[in-house]
C-alpha cells in the first residue's frame, strides 16, 4: 500500500478525554442518482460493494456520512487549523442500536478505509457521541478524502427510523405511537430541510430516537446529522433559505428537577440556574454546574468520589466535598434524585416531550437538539417564549411546580441573547392553564 499524505503529520498531544469535532453518525445518503453511482464506485474501489442490496444500502449511508463529515472537518481545519481527526465508535451497541448500520458493516468499512490509506488510527477511545464512557477512537483522515465527495449532494436517509430502540437492553421494542409521531415530525421537517453548505448542500430532516429502557419511558432524545455537528457549523445552516438561530434552555435538567420536586432555589427572575449564590465563597459557576450535572447523571446527590464529569472539571475529591457541602442545602431538589426513577434519562424523556409538543403545536420547521431548538432567526424570540409557555403547560399537566425556564438565543457571529426565566409565572396567565383552580397545589417551593 502506498503512503498517503495526511493533513498535518506533526505529532499533537491530545487533551484528556478529547471531544471530537465530528463523530461518525450514519444519517446521510446521496441526493441524486448520479451521486449514488459515484458513491457506489468508491465503495467498489474500497472492496465494500457486494451483491446484497440491503447491505449495500447500509454501507452507502455510512460512507456518505463519513465523507460529509470529512468535508466539515476540512472546512474547520482551513478556518481554525488543527488536524482532521474524526471520532469512530468501536462499541457494538452503538452500531446495532443507535445506527442500525450494523457492527460488521462498520468494521468492514473502517478496515477498508485504513487499508486504502483514507485514514489511520490516532487516538485511543476516550469519549463517545453521547458523552458516555469510552468506545470512540480518533482517526486521522487523509487530506485527499474530502475531495472524494466533490460534486455529490447529500440528504437525510429515511430508511432508518429505529425510533424504538432500547440502547441499554440492546433490544428492539416496537411502539406504533412513537413511530407515528417521529415520522410526522420528519414529514414536517422535510418541507424545509435544515441545510448545510452552499455548493452541493446537505439537506437534513431525519433524526432517530434512542431510549434507555424497553418501556420507552427513559431517554428518547433525537439523534440526527445535526446533533453531531459543532455549534459553529450548525449556526451556518439555513431553513427555507433563511439563517438559523438556536434557542437553548438554560439548565433544562435542573429546571425540570426543580419543577418535579417543588424545591426551587432560583430568584423570582433568573437567567442562569447555575448562578453562584453570594454566600458561596470561592466556588466557581463551572464547578457548581459540573457537580449538579454529575449528580443528575448518576441519580444521586451522595457522590463522594469524583466522577468522570467531575474530573473533567478538574475538581479533586477534597474540593468535591467542599462544593457538595455548599450546594446540597441550596439545591435541595438534588436530594430527590434516584438512580432508576429520577435521573438524567428520566429528565431527558420529559425534555424531549416538551420539545416535541412545541413542534407539533406550531407545525413549523423547528429542529430539536436535546434542550435546544434550531429555527429561523426571525422566529427565535417568539419560539423562546412559546417554549416557556409549553413548559408551563406541561408542568400543569403533570401537577408540578410551574417555572418559566430561562433560555438563550445564539446566531452566527452575534452576541448571545439571554431570556429571563421566572419561578412565579404571571398569575393571570396561569389561571387559564389546564383548568387552574387551586393555587396552593402549584406553588410548592415558590
Amino acid at each position: 500500500m502506498s503512503r498517503t499524505k495526511l493533513i498535518s503529520t506533526k505529532t499533537e498531544t491530545m487533551p484528556f478525554r478529547p471531544k471530537f469535532n465530528e463523530i461518525v453518525s450514519p444519517q446521510i445518503e446521496p441526493a441524486t442518482e448520479s451521486g449514488t453511482v459515484a458513491i457506489d464506485q468508491l465503495l467498489a474501489d474500497l472492496g465494500c460493494l457486494g451483491d446484497r442490496p440491503t447491505a449495500n444500502a447500509k454501507v452507502r449511508v455510512l460512507l456518505s456520512s463519513f465523507l460529509m463529515q470529512a468535508q466539515r472537518l476540512e472546512s474547520r481545519v482551513e478556518r481554525k487549523g488543527g488536524r482532521m481527526i474524526i471520532g469512530w465508535p468501536h462499541d457494538e451497541a452503538y452500531w446495532r442500536i443507535r445506527s442500525q448500520v450494523g457492527y460488521k458493516i462498520a468494521i468492514k468499512l473502517r478496515t477498508a478505509l485504513i487499508k486504502h490509506g483514507w485514514m489511520q488510527h490516532e487516538v485511543d477511545a476516550e469519549i463517545n457521541l453521547h458523552d458516555g464512557d469510552g468506545s470512540c477512537h480518533g482517526y486521522l483522515i487523509a487530506d485527499f478524502v474530502p475531495s472524494k465527495a466533490q460534486g455529490i449532494a447529500f440528504q437525510s436517509n429515511e430508511s432508518f427510523l429505529y425510533a424504538t430502540k432500547s440502547s441499554a437492553l440492546k433490544t428492539k421494542v416496537v411502539d406504533r405511537e412513537v413511530d407515528k409521531r417521529t415520522k410526522a415530525i420528519w414529514a414536517l421537517w422535510r418541507q424545509e430541510p435544515l441545510t448545510y453548505g452552499d455548493n452541493n448542500p446537505t439537506l437534513m430532516w431525519t433524526a432517530h430516537r434512542s431510549f434507555s429502557d424497553a418501556k420507552l419511558s427513559q431517554g428518547g432524545r433525537f439523534y440526527g446529522a445535526w446533533t453531531s455537528m459543532r455549534k459553529v457549523e450548525r449556526l451556518k445552516c439555513t431553513i427555507g433559505g433563511k439563517p438559523v438561530a438556536e434557542v437553548d434552555v438554560s439548565g433544562m435538567f435542573l429546571t425540570l428537577l426543580c419543577s418535579i420536586t417543588g424545591h426551587v432555589p432560583f430568584a423570582t427572575r433568573f437567567k442562569d440556574p447555575y448562578q453562584v449564590p453570594h454566600h458561596f465563597k470561592d466556588i466557581d459557576r463551572s464547578e457548581v454546574k459540573a457537580v449538579i450535572n454529575s449528580a443528575i447523571g448518576g441519580g444521586t446527590s451522595k457522590q463522594y468520589q469524583p466522577t468522570k464529569m467531575i474530573k473533567m472539571a478538574n475538581i479533586s475529591q477534597e474540593r468535591l466535598s467542599e462544593i457538595r457541602s455548599a450546594i446540597i442545602p441550596e439545591y435541595e431538589c438534588l436530594q430527590s434524585l434516584h438512580k432508576t426513577d429520577l435521573y438524567s434519562e428520566t429528565l431527558a424523556m420529559h425534555e424531549v416531550e416538551v420539545m416535541m409538543r412545541l413542534v407539533e403545536r406550531l407545525q413549523q420547521p423547528i429542529y430539536i437538539l436535546h434542550d435546544c431548538l434550531i429555527c429561523q432567526q426571525d422566529d427565535a424570540l417568539t419560539i423562546g417564549k412559546e417554549l416557556q409557555d409549553q413548559y408551563v403547560d406541561y408542568c400543569f399537566e403533570k401537577g408540578w411546580t410551574p417555572i418559566e425556564p430561562a433560555f438563550s438565543i445564539e446566531e452566527d457571529g452575534k452576541e448571545k441573547y439571554l431570556g429571563s426565566g421566572s419561578r412565579n409565572p404571571h398569575r393571570t396567565r396561569l389561571s387559564s392553564h389546564w383548568g387552574y383552580k387551586n393555587k396552593a397545589k402549584f406553588t410548592r417551593g415558590v
